[in-house]
């Protein structure tokens, strides 16, 4: 009884230990498969939770998080992927994604995290 308490416990903490972590830039910018990110998962809400976003300009922006992965100029969007799944197939089934809205003076003026799934 003890033993299996034991190793529960062990089961529990390592799994948990990858669930937050504190942003780390360097951390966020690496890349695993081509495109894909695997600590951002685990820093997402660290960052939105212990980082004044809002208010940033697009240069502290880009200092902060690197390049994005997509925008849309004449919307003054740009997207940050965080989580993608692609399944058995090579179409995401899944992604999760952070938008950073701008405004005209290149302020950041909304962000949001924004899952979809198939």
């Amino acid at each position: 009884m003890t033993r299996q308490f034991i190793f529960l416990l062990l089961t529990l903490t390592l799994f948990s230990c990858k669930t937050q972590q504190k942003f780390d830039k360097a951390k966020w910018a690496e890349v695993a498969d081509l495109m894909t990110f695997p600590n951002r998962k685990y820093m997402i809400d660290d960052l939105v939770k212990n980082y004044q976003l809002k208010g940033k300009k697009y240069r502290e922006i880009v200092e902060l998080l690197d390049k994005p992965q997509s925008s849309l100029d004449s919307t003054m969007k740009i997207f940050y992927d965080i989580d993608v799944d692609y399944g058995w197939n090579i179409d995401p089934i899944y992604s999760k994604t952070l938008l950073i809205s701008f405004d005209k003076d290149t302020v950041v003026k909304s962000f949001a995290v924004n899952v979809w799934e198939k």
